[in-house]
C-alpha cells in the first residue's frame, strides 16, 4: 500500500512539473483577468505552483533528511529561474520577471518549512 501511495505522489509530481512547464511556456492571448481584481495575483499563482511543486517532490522522496529536501528546494528555484528565462526566449507575450522568480522561490521554501514544521509537530 505504501508503495502505491509513493507511486501516486510520483505521478502527481511529474504531472505538476509538466503542468508548470506548459503553463509557463504556452502563449496565452486575450485572457480576461479582470474578473478577480487582486493586485499581483500572478505572484500568488507562482507561489502556489512552486509550493505544490516542492511539496509533491518531497513526498515522492519521503525523506526525513533536510539535506535531500533542501536539494529539492534548490532544484525548484533553479527550475523557476530557467523557466523565466525560457519565457522571454520562446514566448511572444511574456518576459522574464525577477519578481516571478522570487515568488517561485518563496513558494518552494515555504513548502519545505511547512513540511518540516508538520514533521516536528508529530
Amino acid at each position: 500500500m505504501q508503495r502505491l501511495l509513493e507511486r501516486k505522489y510520483f505521478y502527481f509530481a511529474v504531472f505538476w512539473t509538466l503542468f508548470i512547464t506548459y503553463m509557463s511556456l504556452v502563449t496565452i492571448e486575450k485572457v480576461n483577468t479582470s474578473i478577480i481584481n487582486i493586485p499581483n495575483k500572478d505572484k500568488i499563482v507562482h507561489f502556489v505552483f512552486y509550493f505544490i511543486f516542492v511539496f509533491s517532490w518531497i513526498k515522492v522522496f519521503n525523506s526525513d533528511k533536510n539535506k535531500i529536501n533542501l536539494k529539492i528546494v534548490v532544484i525548484a528555484v533553479l527550475y523557476g529561474i530557467i523557466i523565466e528565462v525560457l519565457q522571454s526566449v520562446f514566448t511572444t507575450n511574456r518576459q522574464a520577471d525577477i519578481f516571478d522568480a522570487m515568488a517561485n522561490a518563496l513558494g518552494a521554501l515555504t513548502a519545505f518549512l511547512f513540511l518540516r514544521y508538520i514533521k516536528n509537530k508529530s
